[in-house]
């Protein structure tokens, strides 16, 4: 592979988001095809209306005019198609990209070896998807439209006069290029202006999502003074960028401006035979047909933008899975959910987080784990949720890998509430429904009573009509763990973790839920991780996990 097709690849390789899509694709091409053949066709003649008019030939005038009108409103609803088309096609390009980013995401994070962070994730999702699609919606399509134009223009031109080529020939080479003699620096320039508007959408993601630690922590002043930095940075490379740009804009202009005159003046001074009564005509033919070539040009030169944006796109769909694919479906009755000398570290030279860590836990049990913090607690959490696949050993749910069950079967056997828990905006009843989404209202409503969102010592008058500010904002913790229950609850899991996710109640709610729990525990299983005396008493097996090593305790 060269060089240069090495540098290409991540462009190359994304291509099939627009073949997906060949069809609006065609479309799109045609679109423009017909805009610019009539846009060179309403100048031609408005070109060849005027030379008439000068001549006297006012017979030609009136049915050119009339044709110049039509061509005028064809050409007005053929651009208003091409740009509903071109952006149906971006729309579409822009939907498969970010739904592979977020597929990609989900299949590779938490990545253990090479971390992205979350608001670096958006960037790539948002700015650089959207910075790609330009090139993939509108360039290609433009590019193939401008080698017909400059066909039928080069044909046209030797019909008037061959010597017509000499006018507008040197500045189609200038404008041609332009993005090659500058297209190294112009790649430094735009690896340069991705990086820095990439980290500053990161920070600003990551600012707002930890808006209430920086202000417990009394840094807000300084976070917004290193967003300011961030800022200038992106400003000067922006400057840097549209101040070469609007050079090489300027010798562009320059060039077509040259190239018409040069065609004017040619013609007019009946050069090799030419009628000069046909200047404006020619005039016409070389600026028509330098226009787009100067618009692919202008493209062109943010060609280190473009593969910038590409090269992060594609780092991330390219980055491995953190889990195998799986290949096997769930047993119709899932027996007990076992660890065998389960071994994991985060890091291939970090220390061990789980030291072949086995237990078993059988339905009908709560277990509950328990053991100091950094003890492995939630790492056994996400290893049963397959966040993680072990180092060693196995985890299996019914006498099956979990390594092996399919992913949507995996999410309706095992269902978690985590410690930190983020609602989304809407209303409580939507983020109950969120695993469910076409729960009858009966499920939803037993759910949130047995996680007591409907008691009246909830805080919740309107219950499941009670709005939720983004992240859940306006709920207190103890709301929020109730809503994570009700959400487990709807699930009706065969296997339910409850991470710290009792730790927000008082104890009536607690002992009300232990109730619940117990109530339904007849076929699940349920592990506790708990730091709460009360939550270990209600327990039926307790075991200790302390440096990464299991210690079964027996009862409570």
């Amino acid at each position: 592979m060269t060089a240069d097709h090495a540098a290409h690849a991540p462009l190359l390789r994304l291509l099939p988001h627009v073949t997906r899509h060949r069809g609006t694709f065609w479309w799109t091409l045609l679109s423009g095809l017909f805009v610019q053949l009539g846009l060179l066709t309403l100048g031609l003649l408005g070109a060849l209306t005027l030379s008439l008019a000068v001549r006297g030939e006012r017979a030609a005038v009136v049915p050119l005019t009339a044709g110049l009108l039509l061509t005028a409103v064809l050409c007005a609803l053929v651009t208003w198609r091409e740009s509903y088309v071109a952006h149906d096609l971006a729309y579409r390009i822009l939907a498969d990209l970010r739904d592979r980013v977020f597929t990609a995401s989900r299949r590779s994070l938490p990545a253990r070896h090479r971390p992205r962070h979350s608001g670096d994730l958006g960037a790539v999702a948002l700015s650089d998807v959207e910075t790609l699609e330009w090139l993939y919606a509108h360039t290609a399509a433009q590019a193939l439209v401008s080698t017909v134009l400059l066909t039928v223009t080069i044909w046209l031109s030797l019909l008037l006069s061959p010597w017509l080529l000499l006018a507008w020939g040197p500045a189609l080479l200038v404008i041609a290029a332009l993005p090659w003699l500058t297209g190294g620096a112009a790649a430094r320039r735009g690896a340069e202006l991705t990086a820095a508007n990439a980290a500053l959408q990161a920070d600003i993601v990551e600012t707002v999502a930890g808006m209430r630690e920086l202000a417990g922590a009394g840094a807000l002043d300084r976070r917004r003074t290193e967003l300011a930095e961030g800022t200038r940075a992106l400003t000067r490379a922006q400057r840097r960028i549209a101040a070469v740009n609007g050079a090489e804009t300027a010798v562009a202009d320059l060039a077509v401006a040259a190239a018409g005159a040069a065609a004017l003046g040619m013609t007019a001074a009946g050069v090799a035979g030419s009628d000069p009564a046909l200047a404006p005509v020619a005039f016409a033919l070389a600026t028509v047909a330098l226009g787009p070539i100067a618009q692919i040009s202008a493209l062109l030169r943010n060609f280190g933008t473009l593969l910038a944006a590409a090269r992060r796109i594609d780092a991330v769909l390219t980055m491995p899975p953190a889990t195998a694919e799986p290949v096997a479906p769930l047993p119709p009755a899932p027996g007990p959910l076992v660890f065998d000398r389960v071994t994991f570290r985060y890091h291939p030279t970090g220390p061990l987080v789980l030291d072949e860590v086995s237990f078993t836990a059988r339905p009908g049990e709560i277990v509950a784990l328990v053991g100091p913090s950094g003890g492995g607690k939630s790492t056994c959490v996400s290893l049963a949720l397959r966040m993680w696949d072990p180092d060693s050993g196995t985890i299996t749910l019914g006498g099956v890998d979990l390594s092996r069950l399919a992913d949507a079967d995996l999410r309706a056997a095992v269902t978690a509430v985590p410690q930190r828990i983020d609602l989304l905006a809407g209303t409580v009843g939507d983020n109950v429904r969120l695993a469910v989404p076409d729960a009858s209202p009966e499920r939803v409503h037993a759910a949130a009573s047995a996680a007591g969102l409907l008691a009246p010592a909830s805080g919740l008058p309107l219950g499941l009509d009670t709005p939720v500010a983004e992240r859940g904002t306006g709920l207190s913790g103890g709301q929020r763990a109730r809503v994570a229950l009700a959400r487990a609850l709807l699930v009706d899991a065969p296997v339910l973790i409850l991470d710290e996710a009792l730790a927000a109640l008082d104890a009536h709610a607690e002992a009300a839920l232990h109730a619940v729990l117990r109530e339904r525990a007849a076929d699940r299983i349920t592990l506790v991780v708990t730091h709460r005396a009360s939550t270990v008493r209600a327990a039926d097996r307790v075991l200790e996990l302390r440096s990464g090593r299991l210690r079964p305790i027996g009862p409570p």
